[in-house]
């Protein structure tokens, strides 16, 4: 198995890039999901986000983390940030790995990790093997977030300049795709970036120790079966 990383920037379409390979039968770990997963009621970093951010960070109603508060606690204070990456990075990078590990043992070729500041973080970027970069221009990017998030000008700019530009974001990238056409066009794109890209060398090295550690792994089942029938 290999890795594909996929990422963009706020707006650019990233989520309908990653909603398409996973209607291919891609394996895709997402891991805006994941975070989201990982701060569920009661969890261990629900708990510690409540005991450092205080009962504001909790939604009344349904328990479940107020994300819209803490993003704005966040936002413009990086100590803040930076003890909110200590309470859920950890448990998003296990939750990340086993995923991983689940698609190797059951000899998936590829997966694709769904992640939106891929290069900001540097957690994962050196693990991959190939980087998508989905990318439009910014007149469509800023409209866009305006209208998911209902933000304004100055609101949608600010998240836009909070992160890296998408400019240097495509330099780095070993595919682009370009989505400011038609969904179809978009689809297209993908398509043809899939029948380009190819296993590196240690896939197939990896994959034969696979194929061995599970054909030992029965021969002593086997093994073992037998000789406790012929103690009956």
């Amino acid at each position: 198995m290999f890795f594909i990383g996929l990422t963009g920037s706020i707006g650019t379409g990233k989520s309908t890039v990653s909603k398409y390979l996973s209607q291919q039968n891609i394996p895709v770990i997402d891991s805006d999901q994941i975070a989201r997963d990982v701060v569920k009621p009661y969890s261990k970093c629900w708990h510690s986000i409540r005991e450092h951010f205080g009962e504001d960070a909790i939604n009344e109603t349904d328990g479940q983390i107020n994300r819209s508060y803490l993003a704005r606690v966040i936002f413009n204070n990086p100590d803040e940030r930076l003890v909110l990456n200590k309470i859920t990075h950890p448990e998003i990078q296990k939750q990340t790995f086993l995923k991983a590990l689940y698609y190797w043992l059951t000899f998936r070729k590829f997966v694709v990790f769904d992640i939106p500041l891929l290069f900001e973080s540097k957690i994962y970027q050196s693990w991959m093997n190939y980087i998508v970069v989905v990318k439009c221009d910014p007149s469509k990017q800023l409209q866009r977030i305006k209208v998911r998030n209902g933000y304004t000008d100055e609101e949608a700019l600010s998240r836009i300049e909070s992160q890296m530009s998408l400019e240097e974001k495509c330099k780095l990238a070993d595919f682009v795709i370009d989505n400011n056409g038609t969904i179809e066009q978009t689809f297209h794109q993908i398509d043809e970036i899939l029948r380009e890209i190819k296993p590196p060398s240690t896939f197939y090295i990896l994959r034969l120790f696979l194929i061995t550690f599970y054909g030992l792994s029965s021969f002593s089942l086997i093994k073992l079966l037998q000789y406790a029938i012929s103690k009956l």
